[in-house]
Parts: structure tokens; C-alpha cells; sequence
């Protein structure tokens, strides 16, 4: 494979890269905090999942994008808030002097001329040179110095494995696919650095003096001192946060660049097995989070609805004066007909309904109240695997009572089939590819929808899932 080439599912994981961090130009009207928790805690592989890395690290290293995205925004917003915040505040300080430069305080004045005293003296202080502003400037000042230490490493690590010929020789979903991810948290750190050298030269932090090399334990101790007053603005709680984000967003960066740097000193069968996990891990992961989110919009557009409450990864959307539609991910769109049946071993001994509910699915995307959908999503173009997808949508249909199922895949499809059912699926998804999708009318009103959603093609794509919606509602 030449390095230029590029697979189609590769270009599909750069778009996902891309749009799952980025879905708000599209209208997702979740919050920013919902969507940062629902993606940090879907990217994190099951413990023991690799032999050549910790499962951490690589929680960590795949979700350092998110970490750094994030950190822009909120870095962004303290300082903006800083700033209002400084336009409405005055300090005083309060002295004793015959020099009157200041506003005289008048009853402490009199009683001091009575003692023979001098007068009392208020001043404006200078805000700016509060430990508040201090600890805001070192905290970027500290964001400075490691993104600029992780930049220098990533883009040293990156060019040392690209330039490793067996690296370029593999598969894109393989370690080609994690230097790939490097590649976009290496663009995202330059931007961030950029952006918070300009914050500091601005005003107000061109005013705050700090050290250029500050250090964590000095930083502590200005929380230290700011945690002692009795009082203290929502935003100063928000810098006091962001130092543990920066120092989470570091830890992130690190593994990534560990990870990136491993693949230009080894290369064998064990570390290419775990790395191409870890890719594909994480290609599959942001294609459900991104049909999710392709649904929730989909959703509210369809309704004209609103989202009220966010649920444990879910939301609830209203509509219509009082209905309202959950989309769930991840979680079970309400009762399974397992959970209530009745079963033995044959050997007689009866099963309890505990390991029974082990026994139930759960669909990646569902949504249920008015009407019931169960949504699998599929980040693959292996006829064996989306040939078995699709009888689990159909076993989903039947498990959850639904009215309906959608097999989402982002096509097209690759491979001959070996067998009848798999040739026949490959004319299917193709098809399905070219016109837009296929509906496929069930016995009992029920359909079965085969939808390929292509992550270059966002807008498109809610637009599809949302006609479905209309549909189904109608």
C-alpha cells in the first residue's frame, strides 16, 4: 500500500474523528457535558483487553483529542468570564496617611484627628493583581508549557512511525489508523497552543505578571490561599477545575505519544494485534456514539421537540404539548420478553429470572415511548459481519416488541461471500448504498429499515433518519 492510499473505512474514521467532537454546526442540541461524559466513558476498552499496552493507557491515548477539544472551550469561556467579571469589580485598600491620594474616609478620619492621628486613606486596587488572575494565567501558562513539550514529542513520534516502512505496509485499521488519530490530536494541540498564546497577550492576562516556567506546586498553593476566603465567583471554581483538566488532558497526550512511539521499535504480531484492536475498538465505539447523535437530532427535527432531561446516557425529547420520545444508547429500550419468560436447564433445574437477564440484547441506539426503535450500528464492511447484523436486528425486532429495526452500516461493502446468505447480503447493502436505503414491510406492521449512513455525509444522514421518524410517527 502506497502511503498516499487510503481505504474507504479509513476516510470514514478521519470523518468520524472529525464530526463526533464537532456535532454541534449540525443543531445536536445535547449539552456540552452530557456529550464529553458520553464519549470519555464509551472509549474505554474492557480491563486485560491488550497484551502490549494497559487498557488505561489506551483509554487514555484514544480519548486525548476529546480531552484537548474540550479544554479549548472551556479555557476559552473562564477567561471571557474573567474578563466581565473584571469590568464590574473594584478593590479597596484602606491605610493611614497624611498623603491624601485616594477618597478621605471620614467618620475613621475624624475619630483619628481626635487622637492626633492621621487621616484614613481608601485606595482602588488593582484586581488584576489578585491570586484569582494569577492563578488564571498560570494555569494557562501551565497548558502552554506541556502542550508545547507533547507537541515536540507527538510530531517526532509521528514522523519516526510513518517512516517505518512495515507501519505503511499494514492495514489503514491497524497501527496506520492510530498514527492517523495522532495526527488530528497534533493538529488540535497546535491550535489550542496558538489560541492561548494569543489569550495571554490580550487583556486582561497581559497585565497579570507569572512566572513562565510555573509549576503545579505553586499553582496549589494559589488555590490554596483563594479556598481560605469565604467567598469566591462561579468562574474562579472553573479555573480551580481546569487545573486537574490540564493535568488529566497531559495524562492523555503522554500514553498517546508512549503508544505512537512503540510503533517505530517494534512492530510485531502481538503489538499490531493490540493496536489494530484498539483501532478498531475505537472506530466501532464513534460510529454508535455517532449514530446517537445522528438520531437524537433527527429526533428533535422530526418532533420540533426540545430536550428537558438528560438522562443516564439518554435523553428525553417533548413534543406536542406533553409526549415525549427517549433515545437511549447503550441501554435497553424498555423491557425484553426474555426478562419475563420462563426457563430450566434440561437437566430440570429451573433458571432464575437474575440469569435470565443476562441473557437479554442491547441494541447500540433505541428509541421508545410513542413508538418503539431499536438501532444497530455497524462501523464495517465484512459481508460474514453484516450478514449476522442483520438477523440480530431482526432478533431485536422480535426481542423488544419494536415496530421497528434499522441496520445502519457506512458502505460500501467489500468481499465475494462465501456462502448463499452472505452473496445475497452483498447485493442487498450495495443496492441499499446506491438508492439511499431500503424498507422492508414486516408481518404485525412491523419494518425493517437497512440505512447506510456514510459519516461524510452528516447532514444528509439526519435528514434520512429523520423522514424515517416522520414516518413511523404518522
Amino acid at each position: 500500500m502506497k502511503s498516499n492510499s487510503k481505504s474507504i473505512l479509513e476516510e470514514y474514521l478521519e470523518a468520524l474523528y472529525r464530526e463526533v467532537l464537532s456535532f454541534y454546526k449540525y443543531g445536536l442540541p445535547l449539552p456540552k457535558k452530557a456529550v464529553e461524559n458520553l464519549i470519555t466513558s464509551m472509549l474505554r476498552p474492557p480491563k486485560r483487553f491488550f497484551k502490549s499496552f494497559d487498557s488505561e493507557e489506551v483509554a487514555k491515548a484514544i480519548s486525548a483529542r476529546n480531552s484537548v477539544k474540550g479544554l479549548l472551550g472551556d479555557l476559552l469561556r473562564v477567561v471571557d468570564e474573567a474578563h466581565r467579571y473584571l469590568v464590574t469589580k473594584r478593590g479597596f485598600e484602606f491605610e493611614e496617611s497624611w498623603s491624601l491620594k485616594g477618597a478621605i474616609v471620614w467618620p475613621s478620619t475624624i475619630r483619628n484627628i481626635l487622637s492626633f492621628k492621621s487621616p484614613v486613606i481608601a485606595t482602588c486596587t488593582r484586581v488584576l493583581s489578585e491570586p484569582e488572575y494569577v492563578l488564571l494565567k498560570s494555569v494557562i501558562m501551565k497548558a502552554v508549557n506541556i502542550l508545547s513539550s507533547c507537541e515536540k514529542e507527538l510530531s517526532n513520534a509521528i514522523e519516526k512511525a510513518v517512516s517505518v516502512v512495515n507501519v505503511e505496509a499494514l492495514r489503514s485499521l491497524a497501527p496506520k489508523g492510530f498514527v492517523t488519530l495522532a495526527s488530528y490530536v497534533l493538529n488540535e494541540i497546535r491550535l489550542l497552543i496558538n489560541e492561548l498564546r494569543d489569550l495571554v497577550e490580550e487583556y486582561p492576562l497581559k497585565f497579570v505578571h507569572v512566572a513562565k516556567d510555573i509549576d503545579w506546586t505553586t499553582i496549589d498553593k494559589l488555590i490554596k490561599v483563594i479556598k481560605a476566603k469565604p467567598w469566591r465567583p462561579k468562574w474562579v471554581e472553573e479555573v480551580i477545575v481546569l487545573r486537574y483538566k490540564v493535568e488529566e488532558a497531559e495524562h492523555s497526550l503522554r500514553s498517546l505519544v508512549n503508544i505512537v512511539e512503540v510503533l517505530h521499535k517494534r512492530v510485531d504480531k502481538v503489538l499490531t494485534r493490540d493496536v489494530s484492536s484498539a483501532v478498531r475498538f475505537l472506530a466501532f465505539r464513534l460510529y454508535e456514539v455517532y449514530t446517537y447523535m445522528v438520531t437524537v437530532t433527527a429526533v428533535v427535527n422530526a418532533l420540533e421537540g426540545s430536550i428537558a432531561d438528560v438522562l443516564k446516557r439518554g435523553v428525553r425529547v417533548y413534543y406536542d404539548y406533553g409526549k415525549s420520545l427517549i433515545v437511549v444508547y447503550g441501554r435497553k429500550p424498555g423491557a425484553s420478553i426474555i426478562e419475563s419468560s420462563q426457563a430450566k436447564w434440561l437437566s430440570g433445574e429451573t433458571i432464575s429470572r437474575e440469569e435470565l437477564a443476562k441473557l437479554t440484547g442491547r441494541p447500540d441506539v433505541g428509541v421508545y415511548n410513542e413508538i418503539k426503535i431499536i438501532i444497530e450500528a455497524k462501523f464495517s464492511n465484512s459481508l460474514p459481519y453484516l450478514t449476522q447484523a442483520r438477523f440480530k436486528t431482526l432478533a431485536y425486532l422480535y426481542e423488544y416488541n419494536a415496530n421497528t429495526g434499522i441496520l445502519v452500516y457506512p458502505g460500501p461493502i467489500t468481499g465475494k461471500g462465501i456462502d448463499y446468505e452472505e452473496q445475497n447480503t452483498k447485493k442487498l447493502l450495495r443496492k441499499a448504498f446506491r438508492e439511499g436505503g431500503l424498507e422492508v414491510r414486516l408481518s404485525e406492521d412491523k419494518k425493517l429499515y437497512i440505512l447506510p449512513l456514510p459519516p461524510t455525509q452528516t447532514q444528509n444522514n439526519i435528514e434520512k433518519m429523520q423522514k424515517i421518524i416522520k414516518v413511523l410517527l404518522s
